[in-house]
């Protein structure tokens, strides 16, 4: 047995060691995130040597490594979502235990296939390369079926919404308002957006009393411009004004004509 087959024996025995611990443990705080960056950075190591053997300098190993284990979890997510299998914590280490068992048999066969000894002298030269290699490889193994799973999805609209805002004059109001004895009509802005059209209620609150009400019909994809009338607050003091429609609302303040 070469020391690369015997290698890529200890990391799969590590990586099926660590899922079977991420699929059966109870959730002990601390000790599953080191157990899952330790499968990750083993699976990351078979993809290396299932793609490139022993041609990667230690150093530039440990930093490929750690990538291809990283972009491995979203890869397997995103595998188990397109076949439909809901996403667990046991749904996700079996997938990446096929997978694990995937890429230590090409790294077996290349192992046998290419003695550490009898690499091919080419790859040893073109090492930057490789890791170059290596990256774009994996990169766009997740990358490409992630936005092909994407689009193919479906994508239920967006739920709809009815706002409302001070519109005109009313828009710069930036300090409570002095209502006349006779009220004051004060312009709105009505957007309706992914709801049908209908009628919406309309009040206007003084305080916690009601002083107006009334059904406003609002077009679906529209936005509208209405006034309401507001009467004077009694007395002179802070008095504040909501107008809402159905959940939206816009506030202000203001205060009568008499003295508070």
């Amino acid at each position: 047995m070469t020391d690369c087959t015997a290698a890529t024996l200890r990391l799969l025995a590590a990586a099926y060691a660590g899922l079977v611990i991420l699929a059966l443990a109870p959730a002990v705080p601390g000790l599953l995130p080191v157990v899952c960056g330790a499968v990750l950075l083993a699976l990351g190591d078979l993809w290396l040597r299932a793609l490139t053997g022993e041609t990667v300098a230690p150093a530039t190993r440990i930093g490929l490594a750690a990538m291809a284990g990283l972009v491995t979890l979203p890869l397997a997510a995103v595998a188990l979502h397109v076949v439909g299998v809901p996403i667990r914590a046991r749904a996700l280490a079996a997938a990446l235990a096929v997978l694990a068992t995937g890429l230590g048999a090409v790294a077996l066969v290349r192992a046998r296939a290419f003695p550490a000894d009898h690499a091919p002298r080419q790859l040893h030269l073109a090492r930057p390369a490789v890791a170059v290699a290596v990256a774009g490889v994996l990169t766009a193994a997740v990358a490409v079926p992630a936005v092909l799973a994407y689009v193919r999805l479906p994508h239920p609209p967006l739920p709809g919404y009815t706002s409302l805002a001070l519109g005109g004059w009313a828009a710069g109001i930036d300090r409570p308002v002095a209502i006349p004895a006779r009220g004051l009509r004060v312009p709105i802005r009505i957007s309706r957006a992914g709801d049908p059209s209908g009628t919406v209620p309309l009040r206007v609150r003084v305080g916690d009393r009601t002083v107006n009400a009334r059904s406003v019909p609002v077009e679906a994809g529209a936005t509208r411009s209405v006034e309401v009338y507001v009467p004077a607050p009694p007395g002179g003091c802070l008095h504040r004004i909501e107008i809402s429609m159905g959940a939206a609302s816009t506030v202000f303040y203001a205060h009568g004509p008499a003295g508070c």
